[in-house]
């Protein structure tokens, strides 16, 4: 029997969003989400009420009459305008529909309403879809379309920009910034993928003897913990260390042990990210318990990988004694851009280090990596050492075009409280390294932890 609670009847009925491509119908059963432009809507995701309420949270009809949601555990907030009904004629797919040519005017389409760094990229989208159509010509096969959207997005140059097909999945920008092949190297790394568990679980592994080589005299009562996602110790007396490789897959769950990126369906994302926010309370609990007799602290995110936004904000929060604004963030919305969100961080009830903090960035710092490193940056008790960040700030956008194939982009803005942004070049540090280089990958990082650590030291001292 259905559980009316789960969908209450004002909650019923069809909801365009504000922003982000989406339309939810939601009734006494369940609801069905479809991706969709002005021109067509897939069909993503249904399921039951149950699933609903795994999939979001803190849902409320507010004074403008928006249907205002958070995916579930999440930081951003969703608001949709109610809708009577479909439009007529307006395209429905919810089923596979492979014609050639809708698909690459529906790609056409996503893009231009919702990517929100053409101009920062500059890329003429209208003449990519043009000459696009032309080359494809008036009855392209599947596999020519997508060498289509290859040569479209290859521009961009825009790692949260891809497109999955059955037969394989193409990217805007096949080479990371930053020495990838002697990252490999250094670490034995089976895929070129960062955020793999096989790429954790190596770095992991050889942590201690490599980047932390330096400190084998004076590194003292080093843990690791949330599958081997999170390390921390004494790097010498008086300054701690903290390594954070990703931002996922801290639980004691088989998903978050064997993940190698978060879940796409809303109703399956919900629970993992509740059970993985709840596992690094808990490590942070423990990890700020042992770090605090020292007087500063060394975070080293230069391997970080990205993943939830929400974990970075956690150990934000393990950091500060009062609240701080730390960034805001605005979609692409028909032709601008929606309301501003801000974050504003509150100080955490569970143990707490605030005390200076050295953090360490790289250009393989990427994704929610790069997020953390932003609101990092607002807090007057941490310094920034490094490298720019990757450039991939943007949450992915997922859009399901008529075919099925799943398209990413980047759709968001973030930005600093003074209106800065920091997508396609990075979040700077505040005192730049050395790049670091394909040459001696390892000595490079390990001088870096050496001068973050004394940087810990002065700014213990005052200096």
């Amino acid at each position: 029997m259905t559980n009316p609670d789960l969908t209450p009847r004002q909650w019923h009925g069809l909801w365009r969003s504000v922003g982000y491509n989406r339309i939810l119908e939601i009734d006494r059963d369940g609801y069905a989400l479809y991706t969709a432009t002005m021109g067509h809507a897939t069909l993503s995701e249904q399921g039951s009420a149950r699933e609903f309420a795994r999939a979001f949270d803190r849902l409320e009809i507010n004074q403008q009459g928006r249907l205002s949601l958070f995916q579930a555990h999440d930081l951003t907030r969703y608001e949709f305008e109610r809708r009577s009904s479909w439009e007529p004629d307006f395209p429905i797919y919810r089923a596979p529909y492979n014609d050639p040519l809708l698909n690459l005017a529906a790609f056409c389409e996503v893009f231009a309403e919702n990517y929100a760094f053409f101009d920062l990229r500059q890329v003429d989208w209208p003449a990519q879809c043009d000459a696009a159509r032309t080359r494809v010509g008036p009855s392209p096969s599947s596999a020519m379309l997508l060498e289509a959207f290859e040569d479209m997005i290859t521009p961009l140059a825009d790692l949260h920009v891809y497109v999955t097909a059955p037969a394989r999945r193409i990217r805007s920008m096949q080479i990371a910034r930053g020495p990838r092949d002697a990252l490999r190297a250094v670490f034995d790394l089976p895929t070129p993928q960062l955020s793999a568990r096989s790429t954790t679980e190596r770095i992991a592994a050889q942590l201690r003897a490599t980047l932390l080589g330096d400190f084998a005299s004076t590194l003292d009562r080093y843990r690791r913990a949330g599958n081997d996602v999170v390390s921390w110790g004494t790097l010498r007396p008086g300054v701690g260390y903290l390594s954070l490789l990703r931002m996922f897959g801290f639980a004691a769950t088989e998903a978050a042990r064997t993940a190698d990126d978060l879940p796409h369906r809303l109703s399956d994302v919900g629970p993992f990210m509740d059970a993985d926010m709840r596992a690094f309370d808990r490590i942070l609990d423990d990890a700020m318990a042992d770090l605090a007799e020292h007087k500063a602290l060394v975070v080293d995110a230069r391997l970080n990988a990205g993943g939830f936004d929400r974990a970075g904000i956690l150990l934000c929060e393990r950091l500060i004694d009062r609240p701080y604004t730390v960034y805001r963030k605005k979609a692409r919305w028909q032709q601008g851009f929606t309301e501003p969100q801000s974050l504003t961080l509150t100080p955490s009830q569970g143990p707490r280090f605030v005390k200076p903090v050295v953090l360490l960035t790289s250009s393989f710092t990427q994704s929610a990596g790069e997020v953390f490193a932003l609101a990092m940056s607002a807090l007057p008790s941490v310094t920034i050492l490094g490298e720019p960040t990757q450039g991939i700030l943007s949450d992915n956008l997922f859009h399901r075009l008529p075919a099925g194939w799943e398209v990413s982009l980047s759709n968001e803005v973030y930005e600093t409280p003074d209106g800065r942004c920091f997508e396609a070049v990075g979040v700077p540090p505040h005192t730049r390294l050395p790049t670091l280089g394909a040459g001696d990958l390892l000595s490079d990082m390990r001088a870096g932890l050496r001068i973050a650590a004394e940087r810990a030291s002065e700014r213990a001292r005052g200096l």
